[in-house]
C-alpha cells in the first residue's frame, strides 16, 4: 500500500492531543486533574464574593495562580510544541510517500527516506484523523487519513494491526505519565491550602 501526503502545523497539534490522551485512564486523569483546580478556585471565588472583607483573598492567591498557570499550560504547551515540532524540522516539510508492505514501512521525502522493518515499531495508534506509529513509548510517525480513501485506511489498519503483535494496545497506554503524577501533587497542594485558609477564617 502506498499513499503520498503533507504534514502541517494542525497535524502535529492534533497528534500531540492524541498521544497525551491516548488512553482512556491518561484522558480521564487529565481531566479530572483540570476539574478539581478550577472547582477549588471557583470555590474561593464563591466565599470571597460572600465574605468580601475576609482575609481568605490573600491565602487563596497561590490557589488561583495554580489554576491560571496550568490551565494556561494544559491549553497552550500542545500548540507551542506542535508549532516548534512543525517550523524547527525541515523534514516535516514538502511531500513525502509512505509504502507498507510485508517487509516494514518505507519513508521517501525531499531530501532523505527511511526503511523501517515491522520489528522496530513498538505499536500503533489510530484516532479520528491520524495513524500514529511508535517507535518508542513517546516517539511516533504521523500519517493523517485525510489523504487516504476509505478502502485505504481500511488497508493500512489491516497491515499494521497484522504485522504489530500489540496492535493499537500497549502496556504503556495504561501508565500514567510522570507529568500527570506531579500535575496531581500540585492539585493536592492546591486543595490544602485552600482548606487551611478556610480554617484560619474559623
Amino acid at each position: 500500500m502506498e499513499v503520498t501526503y503533507e504534514l502541517t502545523q494542525r497535524d502535529f497539534f492534533d497528534s500531540f492531543i492524541a498521544h497525551r490522551n491516548r488512553s482512556a485512564l491518561v484522558k480521564w486523569a487529565y481531566r479530572l486533574i483540570v476539574a478539581t483546580v478550577f472547582i477549588f478556585a471557583g470555590a474561593g471565588l464563591i466565599f470571597l464574593t460572600v465574605h468580601p472583607h475576609s482575609q481568605l483573598l490573600s491565602n487563596l492567591i497561590p490557589v488561583f495562580a495554580l489554576a491560571v498557570m496550568w490551565g494556561a499550560l494544559m491549553w497552550a504547551s500542545p500548540w507551542w510544541a506542535a508549532r516548534n515540532q512543525f517550523s524547527k524540522q525541515p523534514g516535516a516539510h514538502g511531500s513525502r510517500t509512505i509504502l507498507l508492505d510485508s517487509g516494514g514501512v518505507h519513508w521517501r521525502w525531499n531530501g532523505g527516506s527511511a526503511d523501517i522493518e515491522w520489528k522496530n515499531f513498538i505499536r500503533f495508534h489510530e484516532t479520528k484523523n491520524h495513524f500514529l506509529l511508535y517507535s518508542s513509548p513517546a516517539c511516533f510517525n504521523i500519517v493523517p487519513k485525510r489523504v487516504m480513501t476509505l478502502d485505504q485506511v481500511v488497508a493500512f489498519r489491516t497491515l499494521v494491526t497484522e504485522n504489530l503483535c500489540l496492535g493499537s494496545a500497549s502496556p504503556h497506554d495504561k501508565r500514567i505519565s510522570p507529568k500527570t503524577w506531579v500535575f496531581l501533587l500540585v492539585v493536592i497542594v492546591a486543595a490544602v491550602l485552600l482548606v487551611m485558609a478556610i480554617q484560619n477564617i474559623h
